[in-house]
């Protein structure tokens, strides 16, 4: 070997088995010591909005607008209208046709269907008013929860008992407040929707409704909404 290539090879070596990298520093305290911003274009995305950053098993920065595996907020749904619970000791299906937020088009607002895009533990969150019952003297029972209709069960369900009227001070049509959150697998070969079921006793007026909207003396508010967090 050529004598001074040697010798350019002796001067660099240790800069080769231990090195810093500083940019906008001349004292970098790390592999690669930056003082200012860091923009990555692989992380843009086209939402017009912020989104956090994730970091794979291999290191790789992702987030959930580029990788399906990253974690946060998937879906975000709402009622558009009051859903009629007429029904006794029957299904009803919660479909969300007012989306907030639906990252990777998982959710189908014809049908209330999720399929999620990979394999993983979510976070299910589900707030919602019953309202409008006018029976007096009976209570209302109440399962909801989300179905997994690939094994045809429930994956997640609660049952509550909604009393409107049985109180001289519960006035007419009140509103009554519910939310749910647990933590699920779920599976990427799974389709899943959530589902209401109510119980009335006999001869008991049936106009309970799923409330898409809270409306009192100090405004409207929507109220009824369902979430789909990855979190892992």
């Amino acid at each position: 070997m050529n004598p001074k290539k040697i010798v350019v090879l002796l001067l660099i070596f240790p800069f080769l088995i231990f090195s810093q990298v500083g940019i906008g520093t001349t004292n970098p305290t790390k592999e690669l010591d930056i003082n200012g911003n860091v923009r990555i274009r692989g992380l843009s995305n086209n939402s017009g909005t912020t989104t956090p950053v994730s970091v794979t098993e291999d290191g790789t920065l992702v987030t959930g607008f580029n990788n399906a595996t990253a974690p946060g907020i998937k879906f975000v749904g709402f009622l558009s209208s009051d859903l009629t619970l007429n029904l006794d000791f029957n299904f009803k299906e919660i479909i969300l046709s007012n989306e907030l937020i639906d990252i990777l088009n998982e959710y189908n607002t014809t049908n209330g269907r999720y399929t999620p895009s990979i394999d993983g533990f979510y976070k299910i969150s589900m707030d919602f008013d019953i309202g409008d019952y006018s029976n007096s003297s009976h209570d209302l029972d109440i399962l909801i929860g989300l179905w997994d209709f690939t094994d045809n069960r429930w994956v997640l369900r609660r049952t509550f008992k909604h009393r409107d009227n049985n109180n001289s001070g519960l006035g007419f049509g009140r509103n009554e407040s519910y939310g749910i959150t647990n933590y699920l697998q779920l599976l990427q070969s799974h389709s899943y929707g959530f589902r209401i079921f109510t119980d009335y006793e006999n001869n008991t007026t049936r106009d309970a409704k799923l409330k898409s909207h809270n409306t009192g003396s100090t405004g409207t508010s929507l109220s009824t909404n369902f979430s789909i967090e990855k979190v892992l």
